[in-house]
C-alpha cells in the first residue's frame, strides 16, 4: 500500500477566493449606487430645465401683450425671484408668472436684460438661474426681438 497518498480535498473556497469575491461584489454595489445617484441628478436637472424653459416662454408670451411704450419704460436690467410671495413686486417690475409656476419654482430667479439694437428695435433676453440638488448653479436663457410694430422672432439657448 502506498502511504504517500493524500486524502482527497473537500471542495471548498480558500480565504483568498472569498476575499476576491467580496471585493468584486463591493465594487458592483458601489457602481450601482453611483448610477442611481447620477440618474437622480440628471432627472433633477432635466425637470428644472423644463421649468426654466416654461418661465422663459411665459415671459416672452407676456411681452407679446405689451406695447412699445410699456416695453420702452422697463429698466435695462431687472431680476425677479420666481416665488408666489413676490408676485406684486414682480408685476411692478414687468414680470408676470402663471398661477402654477411660482408654486413649483421657488429657487429660480429670472433676469431680464434689454438692449437697444436700433431706435425701433430692442432685444430682450431672459435668463433663468437655479441651483441643482448638488449645489451647482445652472442657467438657461432665451431672447426675443421686439420692434415698434410688434414681436419679431424668438430663440432660446442653454
Amino acid at each position: 500500500m502506498n502511504r504517500n497518498k493524500r486524502p482527497p480535498r473537500n471542495g471548498g473556497f480558500t480565504l483568498v477566493e472569498v476575499m476576491f469575491a467580496a471585493v468584486v461584489m463591493a465594487l458592483a454595489i458601489v457602481g450601482m449606487i453611483q448610477a442611481l445617484v447620477s440618474g437622480s441628478e440628471m432627472l433633477d436637472l432635466s425637470r428644472k430645465q423644463t421649468i426654466a424653459a416654461q418661465i422663459i416662454h411665459g415671459q416672452i408670451d407676456h411681452v407679446r401683450l405689451k406695447n412699445w411704450t410699456e416695453i420702452s419704460a422697463w429698466a435695462a436690467s431687472a431680476t425677479a425671484e420666481v416665488d408666489a410671495s413676490n408676485q406684486s413686486t414682480n408685476t411692478a417690475a414687468g414680470f408676470e408668472f402663471g398661477a402654477q409656476i411660482p408654486a413649483i419654482s421657488k429657487e429660480f430667479t429670472c433676469t431680464r436684460t434689454i438692449s437697444t439694437v436700433r431706435t425701433d428695435l430692442k432685444k430682450l433676453t431672459y435668463t433663468v438661474t437655479w441651483r441643482g440638488n448638488t449645489g451647482r448653479t445652472y442657467s438657461r436663457s432665451g431672447s426675443t426681438y421686439v420692434g415698434r410694430n410688434g414681436l419679431y422672432v424668438t430663440y432660446q439657448r442653454s
